[in-house]
């Protein structure tokens, strides 16, 4: 699909990349109960949106819509993209990359030709580096409508990584946030 641009940033993060990477946002996932939990699980193309909720009448649905762009060779994760809400229940997106990256620089999404957005690095684990920003409704627009979505960051060696994102599916995976 985007050969070239996957392949070369596939290469160049190889040696940082890690083996797993967990698929909800940590904002998202429910509190720790011995209560049952019903989970639904859609994809739609790239994307993967994962409904969780209490099995009791009336319990709130929580939803996360998942991306992950992985290295084609060794099937190692490149990056994730999760759009959801926090414990607030505010619209916000998480991008995890891999380790090894210059962290005061952020990751920067760009739409089409537009104008990119930085988001901050927010923590670093064994699974990654994680950068969380708001998702607000402009945006969202703007996904649904783009042919090319690129997500950029900067290695701590100073080399930064362009990682096209298949959005293939955003149309359908956004409303389906919403229960």
């Amino acid at each position: 699909m985007h050969t070239f641009a996957n392949r070369a940033a596939a290469l160049l993060l190889a040696p940082c990349l890690l083996a797993g990477i967990p698929a909800a946002l940590a904002q998202t996932a429910p509190a720790e109960s011995k209560a049952p939990v019903r989970t639904e699980t859609t994809t739609y193309d790239n994307w993967i949106v994962t409904c969780r909720a209490g099995v009791e009448k009336g319990a709130k649905k929580t939803c996360v819509a998942t991306m992950k762009v992985t290295e084609a060779k060794s099937k190692k994760n490149v990056l994730l993209w999760q759009v959801g809400q926090d414990k607030a229940g505010v619209p916000t997106y998480l991008i995890r990359t891999p380790l090894g990256v210059r962290l005061k620089d952020g990751v920067q999404i760009i739409i089409g030709k537009g104008k990119p957005r930085k988001i901050d690095f927010a923590s670093c684990s064994r699974g990654g580096c994680e950068a969380i920003g708001p998702f607000e409704d402009a945006f969202g627009k703007e996904l649904l409508t783009a042919k090319e979505v690129v997500a950029s960051f900067v290695l701590a060696n100073g080399q930064t990584v362009n990682v096209t994102l298949p959005i293939t599916g955003i149309a359908q995976a956004l409303p389906a946030l919403k229960g």
